[in-house]
């Protein structure tokens, strides 16, 4: 994606006397595997799995909600070059960073590895990873430690191809771990091969992560852990083929699935895209394409398919939790676009305050599903929104519309006074596309938070800290402010 603004150098000897303020919403403790889904958290664990040898360019994207929001960067085990990685940064609200990680940081190979990354901050942030091969990247959305959990189930792009195959990561926190690989499909493990029905028992150190890579779909693989662990999954590509797509996500667990979603077709949308639904026990769907309704019933560990046809949303019920993944699988020349995945939220989890970024150099969309009654009450950036042409989605109250952004780099704030909605942001461009769920905000609102003096004059400080080192970027260091709130 491309991106345009100031850098500036680590300066954080100056900026560290302002970390001393006093948080803007009040400190709590990060608990583990809690199992709600939050975008929004202090604490993230994420990796970088393989994508053709790994020459591809690492980097972290970090939201700030509040004024002087303290951040550390760090990779476990690293010594690249004969030394750790460590970075300290300050976020304001309404800032976005962008902090590139060392190129070594990508994982080769089905193995174990100490290449964890760590986020930590002292306020709630968003995080999301990219990783950017030529002018393809992929992004995923982080979800804090406190929304980890202890039952994944795996769920990998199926393709008829060669020229990729399925992957995916599992990484522990703090603790040393145990992990049990039920296996579907068939994988790659040190120098065997295993196929459906066999187990592999794992045991990981604290900050620790192992990366498999499959021969066949992986889709329906089970993970078990005995401490709660962050998953990503996705497809990587063979060297020798320069069309194929590298994709990833971080998977939610068992425990924070729903049961009711509302997938909308993507505004660019020409082919038909694909939604995977999985079940961890025996479970009875509804999904409608359309106007007629149809149910099947689910074993556990099963994968159930499904096209998302251009302008046709997908309603999907179950009797007990469903994990909803979409996968858009890009088109050709000439109206090309990359290949992502994303999570869909479930209608339970709806909100009623969003923060999107537009990305610049896309053509970027809010893509959004709401109550039919309450369309007319959501604004964006504290204007109405007029311009939306809302759809029925059969068999439900529910409508889905889009509503254009424009092409540079901004912070967004969508939200609707009483009743939660969903929100993804989606944006395409020549190569590339992207689809990410909005950050919802709960309770964060988007106030001035320097009306005292003494923050004033902080932030002009910083200010001119910043314009001095304007023209000296920062070798993994890019700052851009996105919106003045």
């Amino acid at each position: 994606m491309g991106r345009r603004g100031f850098a500036f150098p680590p300066m954080f000897f100056l900026l560290g006397l302002f970390w001393f303020l006093p948080p803007a919403s009040a400190q709590r403790t990060n608990t583990i595997g809690t199992c709600q889904t939050e975008t929004l958290g202090r604490e993230f664990i994420t990796s970088y799995m393989e994508d053709c040898g790994n020459a591809s360019q690492f980097e972290v994207q970090i939201a700030g909600y509040f004024a002087f929001t303290s951040v550390s960067l760090s990779i476990s085990n690293y010594t690249g070059d004969g030394a750790t990685f460590e970075k300290k940064i300050m976020v304001n609200q309404g800032e976005m960073v962008w902090v590139r990680l060392p190129e070594s940081v990508g994982i080769k190979g089905t193995t174990k590895f100490s290449k964890v990354v760590l986020v930590k901050a002292d306020k709630d942030i968003s995080v999301v990873s990219v990783s950017n091969k030529h002018v393809s990247p992929e992004t995923t959305v982080l979800y804090p430690v406190s929304s980890l959990g202890n039952e994944h189930y795996i769920v990998t792009p199926s393709t008829d191809s060669f020229d990729s195959y399925p992957e995916f990561s599992v990484m522990t926190y703090q603790e040393p771990n145990s992990v049990e690989v039920h296996v579907k499909g068939k994988l790659h493990y040190l120098t065997k091969v295993y196929s459906t029905g066999n187990k592999l028992e794992i045991k990981l150190l604290a900050f620790q992560s192992i990366q498999f890579q499959g021969i066949a779909n992986l889709s329906g693989t089970r993970i078990v852990s005995e401490k709660p662990v962050a998953v990503l999954v996705g497809q990587g590509c063979f060297c020798n083929n320069t069309k194929c797509n590298h994709v990833f996500e971080q998977l939610l667990p068992v425990c924070s699935w729903g049961t009711t979603y509302i997938i909308p077709p993507l505004p660019w949308q020409e082919v038909d895209e694909r939604v995977y639904i999985t079940a961890s026990q025996s479970t009875t769907v509804l999904y409608q394409l359309g106007e007629q309704p149809e149910t099947v019933t689910l074993a556990g560990g099963s994968v159930l398919q499904l096209p998302v046809k251009p302008s046709i949303p997908v309603y999907v019920s179950a009797n007990v939790g469903i994990q909803v993944v979409f996968y858009s699988v890009g088109t050709a020349i000439p109206n090309s676009s990359h290949a992502f995945l994303m999570n869909v939220p479930d209608v339970a989890s709806y909100c009623r305050m969003y923060s999107i970024n537009a990305q610049e150099g896309f053509e970027n969309f809010a893509l959004m599903v709401a109550n039919t009654p309450e369309t007319g009450a959501i604004i964006l950036d504290n204007q109405p929104l007029r311009d939306v042409v809302w759809n029925r989605v059969p068999g439900t109250e529910f409508v889905w519309g889009m509503h254009t952004l424009g092409p540079a780099i901004r912070s967004h704030a969508v939200e609707h006074p009483s009743s939660p909605f969903a929100l993804l942001s989606v944006g395409t461009a020549a190569m590339d596309s992207y689809g990410i769920p909005g950050s919802c905000r709960k309770n964060v609102t988007f106030k001035c938070q320097t009306e005292t003096l003494q923050i004033k004059e902080q932030l002009q400080m910083c200010k001119v800290v910043f314009l001095q080192w304007d023209s000296q970027p920062a070798i993994g260091q890019r700052k851009i402010t996105l919106r003045n709130h």
